[in-house]
């Protein structure tokens, strides 16, 4: 189905602090629909929408909204076979994946009792059209070790130890509140029988560890009452720098997770955003400069309790999650890092716990146990929209991130020709490895009508409203605005039917087409062939003739010859 949205009028043009809102009405549409006939209307870069009915009893259209198509496959590693009856004496009772992080092209994974899975992607499956539920196509484990040999039994009174990546040095950690170990993930990938761990002694011992990551040779780790710990890596090891404490009102803040961005310039300076369990969440700035950590507290962002997880991926959409009163919320925040100017976009109540926000630049994941929400960004909330929540689920979610393309990856030398960031995540279960391939689905108009609630000839009127931004423009948002008319009409063909009908006509007309060239050629050649015939003929009349007037040259007597003497005779008489 197609549709011509043409004369664009700009009504007026508003301006709120840092956003300037266009206001566009496009020419009104009307679209002729069947009974019990399906038709869809793809509102293509459109990041909120809205339809109100003119109708009080108009049930017929609806808004989808931005939607991810989700194909899954999982591959079960751990088997009930693997099982032995000592397994039921340890402390987690089974064997079970604690812990996984994203390598170059591919992800390790560690086991309660010390099993690491080396992992490698499979990119000419994950590029194929048919993605199966069940199977070991888009990862095959290339590498297993055994660390019990070389480390002592974790400590599960604590935590669940941590798997971290360092991709600036090629090394991965193994962590946990007290300790710390470091293994190279060119030895790993060597797939040799031997494996080198070391023990990071400048590890500082906490009573409590959340979330850390590395970043340029960094590595922060939220460490709650204790503040904020700031590593840099050294050869086999790690150098402790600073720990920075942060009080508010007197009262020291209980660090548990954070999320960072790199400035743009990218002289060391990174903007942080801290939560603060008790107290909510803000944002700092730090940098680094010959080994000397300088911090400096920007502005409050949300006074808050209850808070669980912060994160962003592009610095401007900030999404934070707290519980209050048995109750999960997720607030989205838009920020200007340069002004520190922000305000809450919207403010949604999730129905299932949360454990953890991940965020891209498209949508964010709230992970929970088995239930997990999609919510797309929505840069700016001045159109109330009718978005639902989009809800997956995945038993047993352990723990996943997204697929990195900054990563170097063997055998593809540009991968941004073939993969876009983020195309798909990956993780663990507590027996398992999965992947799941995501495509956006744009917002679209859907409608259709039942005699129930419609009788040939009604119309019916909707009010469209959707917005518009552009990636490269910051600042900028587009509300189109169209009237739209329903008419239900009664045909002996249906509008696909004719779209085939056409496709069939111009294809039986361009092959009669052909068939018309062909004869046409056909008996242009047989023509030539005839009169070329025909000069050949008339050729050796004239040729005979002539022999005939001079006799004969030889003593053979030529039937030809006598043939035209024959004739010649009867013409005389």
């Amino acid at each position: 189905m197609k549709f011509l949205l043409i004369s664009l009028i700009i009504l007026k043009c508003i301006s709120y602090h840092d956003v300037t809102l266009f206001e566009v009405n496009l020419n009104d549409l009307i679209i002729n629909l069947h009974q019990n006939e399906a038709k869809s209307l793809d509102l293509d870069q459109a990041r909120s929408a809205i339809l109100e009915s003119k109708n009080n009893n108009s049930i017929g259209c609806e808004i989808i909204p931005l939607h991810l198509k989700l194909e899954t496959q999982e591959l079960r590693i751990i088997q009930d076979i693997n099982f032995l009856e000592t397994d039921l004496n340890n402390e987690l009772n089974y064997r079970q994946f604690i812990s996984m992080t994203h390598i170059n092209d591919g992800m390790i994974a560690i086991t309660s009792d010390l099993i690491v899975y080396l992992l490698k992607f499979n990119y000419n499956f994950l590029s194929q059209h048919d993605f199966h539920e069940i199977g070991q196509q888009f990862a095959k484990i290339v590498w297993k070790f055994n660390l019990t040999k070389l480390t002592n039994a974790i400590h599960f009174e604590q935590d669940f130890p941590k798997l971290l990546y360092a991709p600036s040095s090629n090394v991965a950690f193994l962590l946990q509140n007290d300790r710390a170990q470091l293994f190279s993930l060119a030895q790993i990938e060597s797939q040799g029988s031997s494996l080198s761990v070391y023990e990071v002694p400048s590890w500082k011992k906490r009573i409590y560890r959340g979330y850390t990551k590395e970043i340029d040779g960094l590595i922060f780790s939220a460490v709650g009452i204790d503040g904020l710990d700031v590593y840099i890596i050294v050869e086999k090891g790690l150098q402790f720098i600073q720990n920075i404490k942060i009080f508010h009102e007197y009262q020291q803040i209980n660090i548990i997770d954070f999320s960072i961005i790199t400035k743009s310039n990218n002289d060391g300076i990174y903007f942080v955003f801290i939560l603060d369990k008790e107290n909510g969440l803000f944002l700092c700035e730090i940098q680094q400069k010959e080994g000397i950590i300088q911090y400096e507290f920007k502005q409050w962002i949300e006074h808050q309790n209850g808070g669980i997880s912060v994160d962003t991926k592009n610095g401007k959409n900030v999404f934070y999650g707290y519980q209050q009163q048995s109750k999960y919320y997720l607030i989205e925040y838009y920020i200007n890092l340069q002004n520190g100017y922000n305000f809450i976009i919207r403010k949604k109540q999730i129905d299932s716990r949360i454990i953890d926000i991940d965020a891209t630049d498209e949508f964010v994941i709230v992970q929970g146990i088995n239930q997990h929400t999609i919510i797309f960004c929505n840069d700016y909330d001045y159109l109330s929209t009718n978005d639902r929540d989009q809800i997956f689920k995945h038993v047993g979610l352990r723990d996943f991130e997204f697929f990195n393309q900054i990563y170097k990856l063997e055998g593809l030398n540009d991968i941004t020709k073939e993969y876009e960031n983020d195309d798909f995540f990956f993780g663990i279960t507590s027996q398992t490895a999965f992947l799941t391939r995501f495509r956006v689905q744009p917002i679209s108009i859907r409608c259709l009508y039942h005699p129930q609630n419609s009788i040939v000839g009604d119309s019916f009127y909707y009010k469209l409203q959707y917005n518009m931004t552009h990636k490269n423009l910051t600042g900028f948002l587009v509300r189109y605005t169209q009237n739209v008319t329903i008419n239900i009409i009664e045909t002996y063909i249906y509008e696909n039917d004719i779209e085939i009908i056409n496709v069939c006509l111009f294809a039986f007309s361009f092959l009669l087409l052909i068939i018309l060239v062909k004869t046409f050629s056909w008996l242009d050649q047989k023509n030539k062939i005839i009169n070329k015939i025909s000069k050949l003929i008339e050729n050796m009349k004239l040729d005979k003739g002539y022999k005939q007037d001079n006799g004969p040259q030889t003593g053979k007597i030529d039937e030809t010859s006598v043939f035209q003497i024959q004739n010649q005779s009867i013409i005389q008489q």
